[in-house]
């Protein structure tokens, strides 16, 4: 608890916080209480080589933000709570022993220092590279249910690196209306980004499916200086349209694999008829409309949203429907 703010928990690689649910805390603290082993934390020595931290979290993110949240009173122990009689410290006469719902100021205070003197079983890393590191965590977390954005986040190299600064245009903060917990912008991005990469190479529609992005990011851990600025250059201007052209939180843009749909329909569509259609399209949608184009469309997205024949007929039926009803009336 003293080392919080020297110990960086958000490098690259790290999944976002607020991952486990209340009760897979409360069950971690019930662990350390009762004197259960828990798994070892591995921190990456940073010693000599960050202005500011001295530690990175590779593995364990998810076990000291539980302590640090515990001992700041932001959760109570679980309703089901209970002491191992077996497995009791040894206490002064008299200890009241934690309840369900105990916050951490309302333990007695043996218990507190109990808790508070806890060890960890900590792993150093030191002399170790960046892509050291990212493959570490991509190891450690392989028989953990990371998803497939945070396996690929993992993985490192000059692909993932363009995701990460994609990640940060105002369109995902402003536009995009799901969150980044379990890194689902970055997986907006990395679609965005293999489409991008197609127009530059000039192929057809590319493969977005989830083991075809992992593809892309191992086969492009190393990519030129001169193709890294066309692809951030040409995604930023159709990033940019689109923030313009789509609303606070858009409902266009539920679902996942939406940014990167309307990113190919945006890059290469006539600005005369986009942002009607797009108005249209938007009303049509809050009222289900029953429009065979739109429905195909709907059922495209939910049985193959990534695959490019299904993306290229979606683009194909919206370009047509959205041309026809965002005219203007006059």
């Amino acid at each position: 608890m003293a080392w919080r703010s020297a110990i960086a928990d958000d490098p690259p690689y790290q999944r976002a916080s607020g991952v486990w649910t209340l009760a897979k805390r409360q069950l971690f603290i019930d662990s350390l209480l009762n004197g259960y082993d828990v798994p070892k934390i591995y921190l990456h020595d940073l010693r000599g080589k960050h202005p500011t931290r001295v530690y990175a979290v590779v593995d364990g993110k998810q076990r000291l933000t539980t302590i640090w949240e515990y001992l700041t009173d932001e959760f109570g122990l679980a309703d089901d709570f209970r002491v191992e009689r077996a497995n009791l410290p040894d206490l002064p006469d008299g200890t009241r022993h934690p309840r369900p719902g105990t916050r951490f100021s309302e333990l007695d205070p043996a218990w507190q220092r109990v808790l508070r003197g806890t060890f960890l079983a900590v792993v150093l890393i030191q002399k170790a590279t960046p892509a050291d590191i990212e493959d570490l965590f991509s190891r450690l977390n392989n028989g953990e249910p990371l998803n497939a954005p945070e396996r690929r986040n993992a993985l490192g190299g000059d692909a993932v690196e363009l995701v990460r600064r994609i990640v940060e245009h105002r369109f995902f903060r402003d536009r995009v209306p799901f969150g980044n917990q379990r890194y689902h912008h970055h997986d907006a991005a990395a679609r965005i980004i293999v489409v991008a990469q197609a127009a530059i190479d000039g192929t057809s529609m590319p493969d977005l499916r989830a083991k075809a992005l992992d593809r892309f990011v191992r086969e492009h851990r190393r990519i030129p200086a001169g193709q890294r600025r066309a692809i951030l250059r040409d995604v930023a201007v159709t990033l940019d349209r689109m923030h313009d052209l789509f609303v606070t939180h858009d409902p266009l843009l539920t679902h996942r694999a939406a940014p990167g749909l309307y990113y190919c329909l945006v890059r290469d569509a006539d600005p005369s008829w986009l942002a009607p259609g797009l108005d249209a399209l938007r009303a049509a949608s809050s009222r289900r409309s029953s429009d065979e184009r739109l429905r195909e469309v709907a059922e495209l997205a939910r049985r193959r949203p990534d695959e490019p024949a299904s993306v290229a007929r979606r683009l194909e039926l919206l370009e047509g429907w959205m041309r026809e009803h965002g005219r203007d009336p006059r």
